[in-house]
């Protein structure tokens, strides 16, 4: 979610451990482990959701791991979990509160993702702003952090 966030001086650049997550997805119906779904606990998705309509960006900023990766519509990556969480505070400040769907919820061991619409409403409870997003969610040592973030402002499905 963007909310007309200033230009960042993050760099651009992707992690090796970003672009190997994804390809990891891609083969995900090529591994030995079924594919299931959900594939990680749906009150934990939704935790981000109630964490952060309630002004919480440290429980926000936990469901990420410590090199995750914030990537929104129009501006440059974030990166890592304090960086993340300033961001968070940030769009916290505005007031701002979502909503976040998951119309999928897909995994294969220790790597899912979930997919979805979400809305950003205002201070005066109109949406300001609407897309689709999709999380790569990593599951180390029996904890689901989310590895990459990725929002597109736009009409969601």
């Amino acid at each position: 979610m963007k909310l007309s966030s200033a230009p960042r001086s993050t760099p651009s650049s992707t992690p090796r451990s970003t672009l190997c997550s994804l390809l990891g997805l891609a083969l995900l119906s090529g591994c030995s482990t079924p594919v299931v779904s959900p594939g990680m606990p749906p009150e934990l998705k939704h935790s981000w959701e109630v964490s952060f309509n309630r002004g919480d960006s440290a429980a926000v900023a936990a469901l990420y791991s410590d090199n995750a990766e914030l990537v929104m519509s129009n501006a440059a990556p974030v990166t890592g979990k304090t960086a993340i969480r300033a961001e968070i505070d940030r769009m916290i400040q505005s007031g701002a509160k979502v909503r976040i769907g998951a119309a999928q919820n897909v995994g294969s061991g220790d790597l899912a993702y979930v997919y979805g619409p979400y809305s950003v409403a205002g201070q005066n409870g109109q949406v300001i702003e609407a897309g689709t997003y999709v999380e790569v969610w990593r599951r180390r040592g029996g904890v689901w952090r989310i590895d990459l973030d990725v929002n597109s402002v736009g009409a969601p499905p």
